[in-house]
């Protein structure tokens, strides 16, 4: 049996655990932080919307990822411990001007999704927001993972196969075959797999130098109130509007090299103010914001393969960390067994940027 250490449990490495072991590998788990994630921690997953969007305006480099992966969490959602977490109500596109509608349909239809045009009472019918809004078009293919309820219950699941997971660890230094942790215990394993966010020290990143890429991307949620539970996710050219679990929230900035995450009042209230003008008078904040670090690789697309000596990165996945979980686990799969590895899944190895 395969000997696997994870580092890093946040969405990728708790996706890849569970992955590796439907696989048949012995699997480790090591998470710095606590059990119980925050939004106020520093794991990116928690703090992050849970945006499961894979159509996007235009065309993509990596688009069918992005869709067979968004498959992948509806298709493993049935009977999962983190299932009541997830939800699939689509999308509704707000555009500028009916030839952005028009583009934004044929770029779904394009991927074989379906897109349809709704008039300004059919949006309210949709999101249950009151406000006259032209120009939308529907697409089913949409969802959100509340990023607290699925990383628990990921974490349930993981552990039900048999995980070992080892929360309040972290990692002073990695080589191809062991993992030390800082109160000086030692994990050896037959791979290394390193999904440490923003986060990697200077000897993890010297060991895997693609890390080095990674670039802190800080960005605010805002919670807000509805007169009534969000129908469809609401995207805007410039924020969006996502129905959780246990709340709705209002998203998001993005601030490139910025690791501290205190909320910029200033910013949020940019951002409350966007939507506001396209939504007016169909929501109101309540006070509470918070801001997450997003690893995110010079081209925004996550680096997925070797790198190093002999070690294994899912990291750099930017914006769509989320989204890309359960691709990235399987393409982490593929590459510890030892399996082939198609073309678009090769063309996200950290190596596509050279040496770090």
């Amino acid at each position: 049996m395969k000997r696997v250490v994870i580092v890093g449990g946040g969405v990728i490495g708790l996706s890849c655990a569970v992955r590796l072991r439907q696989g048949g590998a012995q699997v480790t788990l090591l998470e710095a932080e606590s059990e119980h994630p925050s939004v106020f921690g520093p794991t990116a997953s928690a703090a992050a919307a849970g945006m499961l969007a894979p159509l996007e305006r235009g065309t993509s480099a990596h688009e069918r990822l992005m869709l067979d992966s968004f498959e992948l969490w509806r298709s493993r959602r049935s009977g999962a411990e983190w299932a009541d977490g997830a939800r699939f109500d689509g999308a509704v596109v707000m555009n500028g001007n009916a030839e952005e509608a028009a583009a934004f349909q044929r770029n779904a239809e394009r991927l074989g999704r379906e897109a349809t045009p709704i008039s300004p009472g059919q949006f309210v019918k949709r999101t249950g927001l009151n406000a006259r809004v032209e120009n939308a078009v529907f697409v089913l293919d949409e969802g959100v993972a509340d990023p607290l309820r699925v990383l628990t219950g990921l974490a349930m699941q993981a552990r039900a196969m048999g995980v070992l997971i080892e929360f309040d660890t972290d990692v002073a230094s990695v080589s191809a075959n062991a993992a030390v942790a800082h109160d000086d215990r030692t994990f050896e394993a037959d791979a290394i797999v390193l999904a440490p966010g923003a986060w990697a020290t200077e000897k993890i990143m010297n060991a895997a130098p693609a890390l080095k890429r990674v670039q802190a991307s800080k960005g605010h949620l805002v919670e807000i109130e509805l007169p009534r539970p969000l129908g469809a996710t609401v995207r805007g050219g410039d924020f969006y509007i996502a129905q959780r679990r246990e709340d709705v929230v209002l998203g998001a900035t993005m601030e490139l090299g910025r690791h501290d995450r205190a909320v910029d009042k200033a910013l949020t209230a940019d951002l409350a103010a966007k939507a506001e003008r396209a939504l007016p008078g169909a929501f109101k904040t309540s006070g509470r914001a918070w801001a997450g670090i997003r690893p995110m690789s010079p081209d925004g697309w996550p680096m997925i393969g070797l790198d190093g000596d002999g070690l294994f990165i899912a990291a750099g996945h930017g914006r769509n960390g989320w989204l890309l979980a359960p691709i990235t686990a399987e393409i982490i799969s593929a590459y510890v067994f030892g399996a082939e590895i198609a073309p678009d899944w090769a063309a996200l190895s950290p190596a596509r940027f050279g040496t770090a």
